[in-house]
């Protein structure tokens, strides 16, 4: 694909503020098993690209640059690819699944995906989460994270759902270096994967693969 001249892009490239949920979906906190994303006030990730054990913690300073070149929509409607360079947050079209690309420093970037609605269940990370943080069993927000490391479900307190986000139309991707998530289909879900280690997932309502 030929990107086009640098457009301004269509996703929120910035730091989303916490969105509490209420009713048996809420979810308190945008918390990544055992990192922190220093400086970012509605999301954490965890320095080494990966969850860790709880009550491990590492800070990390996201990028306040710009998106750096984006290959606008055609007129066709054709898929797009937008790399971007600071935090960005979309949504899948059916805005069931809530994703973000955010930088992290000294590692690699991180991504994350909350599904409002999940049947996939997940055995708990390593080490547990605290009481009411595990929604990887089918019950309430699931969620799975890939930076520099292997794919993870994750204990999550508050979900990075935001209704506003923009949308990421089936076919098309966004890209921050070396992580790129792309909206495949509703059959397949939204894919995340570090193209430098081969790890990622793809996730939809019915199933969470990790590779």
């Amino acid at each position: 694909m030929t990107r086009s001249a640098r457009t301004t892009s269509r996703f929120r490239s910035t730091t989303p503020g916490r969105r509490r949920l209420v009713g048996p979906a809420a979810l308190a906190g945008v918390v990544l098993l055992g990192g922190l994303l220093a400086g970012c006030s509605g999301a954490d990730a965890p320095q080494d690209g990966g969850a860790s054990s709880a009550g491990a913690s590492a800070s990390a300073q996201p990028s306040s640059s710009s998106p750096s070149s984006t290959a606008g929509p055609s007129a066709s409607g054709a898929p797009t690819t937008t790399v971007v360079t600071s935090m960005t947050t979309f949504t899948s079209p059916t805005g069931n699944i809530s994703c973000y690309l955010a930088p992290v420093q000294g590692a690699d970037p991180y991504a994350r995906c909350d599904l409002a609605e999940q049947f996939w269940a997940e055995d708990e990370p390593e080490g547990g989460c605290s009481e009411g943080d595990w929604g990887g069993d089918g019950d309430g927000y699931g969620s799975v994270g890939v930076g520099g490391g292997d794919a993870q479900p994750l204990c999550v307190g508050d979900t990075i759902a935001d209704p506003s986000a923009p949308k990421l139309p089936y076919g098309s991707s966004i890209t921050l270096e070396p992580l790129t998530c792309t909206s495949v289909s509703d059959k397949v879900g939204m894919t995340c994967e570090n193209s430098k280690t081969g790890h990622g997932f793809t996730v939809r309502k019915e199933k969470l693969e990790r590779f």
